[in-house]
C-alpha cells in the first residue's frame, strides 16, 4: 500500500522532541500499538506528562490504559481526557476546544515540573468528504500553533485503510514529520527497522561478524509473524557469508511453517553469489524473478 507523498520520510518515534507534531499513517493495529507504546514509554522515561485523548472504547483509567500497552503504571504523570468532553452537540470534535484544553494542559505540565506535554490518543476520524478534510486541516493547524512553542509533542494517527488518498495527503502536509517504529538495531554500521506494509524488516548498512548477533535478534523478533515476510535490502552493503547463512537459516525455519521470506532490493553482485553457492534453492526463500 503506497503512502502519500508527504509521509515518505518517517522519523523513529524515539527521536521525537518537544515541538514535534508528527503523523503516523498506519495500516495495522499492530503497527499503531507498537509506535504508541514506544511513544508513551519514551515520555515516561523523559519525565514528560502524558495526556491521552481517549475514545469511547479506550480505558479512562490511567493504569488500565498503560496496562493495555504493557507498560508499568507510574503514580503520577498520566492524564486521560475523554474526547466526548470536546465534541460539539452534533458529534464532531471542536478544534478550538481541543486546542484550548491542550494549551492549558501544557502550561500546567510545565508548572508541575514536567519537561513537556506528550499527547496521544485514539486515531483521528477518517475524512469522508471535502468538508471533513477542511475540518481536519483546521484541527491540525490549531494544534501546530501549540507545538511551535516547544512545550508539547504529539503523534496524530490516521488509518490508511479507511482514508481517501487526498485526505492522507492533507494529513501528511499538516505535520512537521512522519513517524514510525524505533529501529530494532541501530549501530554505527547497521540499521534494522520493523516494517508492516508489507510485514518484515528493512536493513541498511553493513552485515559482518560484529553485527551477526543483532541481526539474529532482529530476525527472531519477526519469527512469530504468521504470514510471509519481506526483507528489504537495497540499503545493504555486501554482507559476509555468515550474514547470508543467518538469512538462509531463517528462510528454512519459515519454510517448515509453510511460510516464505522474500529478499528484495538485492544488489546484482549479491544475487550472483547467492546463485553461485546454490542458496537460491533454499526452501522458504524467494528472490527477484531475474535471479537465476
Amino acid at each position: 500500500m503506497a503512502l502519500p507523498r508527504g509521509a515518505l520520510h518517517r522519523t523513529p518515534v524515539g527521536d521525537l522532541r518537544p515541538g514535534d507534531h508528527a503523523c503516523l499513517l498506519f495500516a495495522s493495529d499492530e503497527e499503531r500499538t507498537a509506535v504508541l507504546r514506544e511513544f508513551v514509554r519514551g515520555g515516561l522515561d523523559a519525565q514528560d506528562k502524558i495526556l491521552y485523548l481517549a475514545g469511547r472504547r479506550d480505558p479512562h483509567d490511567p493504569e488500565a490504559l498503560l496496562d493495555r500497552y504493557r507498560l508499568p503504571a507510574p503514580r503520577t504523570g498520566v492524564e486521560v481526557v475523554p474526547l466526548d468532553e470536546l465534541r460539539t452537540p452534533e458529534g464532531p470534535l471542536e478544534p478550538a476546544a481541543l486546542r484550548d484544553r491542550l494549551r492549558a494542559a501544557a502550561t500546567r505540565s510545565r508548572a508541575e515540573g514536567y519537561r513537556a506535554l506528550r499527547i496521544a490518543g485514539e486515531p483521528c476520524p477518517a475524512p469522508q468528504d471535502g468538508r471533513d478534510v477542511r475540518r481536519l486541516l483546521r484541527y491540525e493547524s490549531l494544534l501546530g500553533e501549540e507545538f511551535a512553542a516547544g512545550r508539547a509533542l504529539a503523534v496524530c494517527q490516521y488509518d490508511v485503510r479507511h482514508c481517501a488518498p487526498e485526505a492522507l495527503d492533507a494529513a501528511a502536509s499538516a505535520h512537521t514529520r512522519g513517524v514510525g517504529p524505533d529501529p530494532l538495531v541501530r549501530t554505527a554500521d547497521l540499521l534494522v527497522v520493523r516494517t508492516y506494509r508489507p510485514p518484515g524488516l528493512r536493513l541498511e548498512g553493513r552485515v559482518d561478524a560484529s553485527s551477526h548477533r543483532q541481526l539474529r535478534d532482529a530476525l527472531r523478533s519477526v519469527a512469530g509473524v504468521r504470514g510471509d515476510l519481506r526483507l528489504e535490502m537495497s540499503g545493504v552493503e555486501f554482507p559476509d557469508l555468515g550474514g547470508l547463512r543467518l538469512l538462509m537459516t531463517f528462510a528454512r525455519a519459515r519454510a517448515a511453517r509453510h511460510r516464505s521470506v522474500e529478499l528484495t532490493g538485492l544488489a546484482p553482485r549479491l544475487c550472483e553469489v547467492i546463485t553461485l553457492i546454490g542458496w537460491d534453492r533454499t526452501p522458504g526463500l524467494r528472490l527477484p524473478e531475474s535471479v537465476g
